[in-house]
């Protein structure tokens, strides 16, 4: 996908994890290793792509369940995206994962097994977004944004959200890109679609929330 200044965003490849990981970092002090690692092995974002090209998520994601290796799933299903200057150089990254909050919060409900897992096909989050200082004020962010909500919706979920540091102010900056942004206390129910049980989500301790429900969804 064009962005920029000829910036192209796009998949992230298993050589550019480790300028993936120092951007990322930079933004997301509770980064989690392990989605990273997965990319450097070449197994993060990849059952996105077969599904972007017609492959089923669900039937791939209970075998997953069904084997005990739902770690690897969540890395599966997450999305690694960079954008890359004229000469081939990451200038910016996203990623987005399965919501191990949601995941957490439906355990603890009335509900079936089945309906946890479809959590991680319905709900992402923007785990972290960062641009390299020299790339600033260009609209890189605003089009990796763009890039992550086409996505997710072209694979038919339902929510993209995340969270920044209340600090930063970002408020403003998540509203031009076609996101709510909570004030403090607030939450939205992410239970009910999946369970008809209702489940709360809003932001954690000194954060703020972000979300974006998929077009005519909401």
């Amino acid at each position: 996908m064009p962005g920029p200044d000829g910036v192209r965003i796009g998949f992230a490849v298993p050589g550019e994890a480790g300028m993936v990981h120092t951007l990322l970092k930079a933004a997301a002090d509770d980064l989690e290793a392990g989605h990273l690692e997965a990319l450097a092995r070449g197994e993060c974002g990849t059952w996105l792509l077969d599904a972007l090209a017609g492959a089923d998520l669900g039937e791939r994601l209970v075998r997953a369940a069904a084997a005990g290796e739902l770690q690897r799933a969540a890395g599966e299903l997450s999305l690694p995206l960079v954008a890359r200057n004229n000469d081939g150089q990451v200038v910016g990254a996203l990623l987005g994962v399965p919501s191990g909050t949601v995941i957490s919060g439906l355990t603890r409900l009335p509900v079936r097994g089945q309906q946890i897992l479809m959590s991680m096909l319905v709900y992402a989050k923007i785990k972290a977004i960062a641009v390299s200082d020299d790339a600033r004020r260009r609209g890189i962010g605003a089009a990796l944004l763009a890039r992550c909500a086409q996505a997710y919706w072209q694979l038919e979920y339902r929510l993209l959200f995340g969270e920044f540091d209340t600090e930063r102010a970002l408020g403003p900056y998540y509203t031009r890109q076609g996101f709510t942004v909570l004030r403090h206390g607030q939450s939205i129910d992410v239970g009910t679609l999946l369970t008809g049980v209702p489940l709360h989500l809003g932001a954690g301790p000194g954060l703020t929330f972000f979300h974006r429900w998929r077009p005519q969804e909401r």
